[in-house]
């Protein structure tokens, strides 16, 4: 073999690895196999596995049953259905650990809703909303210490902010109160027991949104109060999560989801979970309608 035939050779088999390489293959015991993209086993397999994190109205599991329900639940079931996929509902997860199973392909999807926020979209895509949910203090009925016109005094070690680890209470507390006291509960524990630490008097207060919070003083009423109604100290786009980089799926959920916003079914489900009107703020529609607006031309 000369030298240019040898040169020749290596060239060849330089760019041919090159190829496979970009084309997203590897050679395995003398096969090549393709790596799938998120929505690729998903329009395969016909089933999108859904993660999820018991937060009543939007996620409710049956504890006898194991049934699903809720707003967020409901919404991908249904948008499930008039894209011809089976909702699996595959694990519970912690909220800090959500993630986790998207990256490690365990899930396709977090389904009970996610407040969308910088960090979290560092770590993962969301879908077009589903709602809005404002987010109010709230501190024990009787409980004179705080008041809408000094937010800033519940930055004190005096202070004791009521937080489940990882959710989005506890990144406010961190984020603009650092130096408030954090009574924290475990991420797999009830929600409400990040209300009870505030009736039983073991903090002072916690960042919540009303449908949350009004589900609790249905069964304790006249136990918590906002302390600001017209202000909320956050509003949070919330969402459904997938693997960050999975555009395809997330479009293709966004396109379901956007006709179930025109058809009126999203109303319909948001007013079925809704427990007092205005609860969620609905997502705006991207258009206008004409004052004048008929299907003929006027006489």
């Amino acid at each position: 073999m000369d030298r240019r035939s040898f040169i020749g050779k290596g060239l060849i088999g330089v760019l041919l690895s090159a190829v496979l390489t970009a084309a997203g293959c590897r050679f395995n015991s003398g096969s090549v196999t393709t790596t799938n993209s998120v929505y690729d086993r998903v329009t395969q397999s016909g089933t999108i596995r859904a993660s999820y994190a018991v937060y009543p109205p939007y996620c409710i599991k049956d504890p006898n049953t194991g049934k699903m329900s809720g707003l967020f639940v409901d919404v991908l079931e249904e948008a499930g259905r008039r894209l011809g996929l089976k909702v699996e509902w595959t694990e519970e997860v912690g909220w800090g650990s959500i993630f986790e199973g998207l990256n490690a392909n365990r899930d396709d999807v977090f389904g009970a809703g996610l407040w969308q926020n910088a960090s979290r979209s560092k770590a993962a895509a969301f879908s077009n909303p589903i709602i809005f949910n404002p987010i109010m203090v709230w501190v024990r009925s009787g409980d004179t210490r705080f008041n809408e016109k000094d937010f800033e005094s519940l930055n004190s070690p005096k202070v004791k902010i009521s937080v489940q680890d990882g959710a989005v209470e506890d990144l406010i507390s961190k984020s603009d109160y650092p130096l408030a006291a954090r009574v924290s509960v475990p991420q797999l524990s009830p929600w409400t027991d990040v209300l009870l630490n505030i009736t039983s008097r073991k903090a002072d207060l916690t960042f919540a949104e009303p449908a949350a919070v009004d589900l609790f003083l249905d069964k304790n009423p006249g136990t918590l109060t906002d302390i600001d109604p017209e202000n909320p100290i956050r509003v949070f786009p919330n969402a459904y999560a997938f693997k960050l980089g999975e555009v395809k799926l997330q479009e293709m959920l966004n396109g379901a989801l956007d006709e179930m916003i025109d058809d009126g079914t999203m109303e319909k489900l948001i007013r079925k979970y809704e427990h007092h009107p205005g609860e969620f703020y609905r997502v705006a529609k991207p258009y206008a309608i004409p004052e004048k607006a008929s299907g003929s031309k006027s006489k």
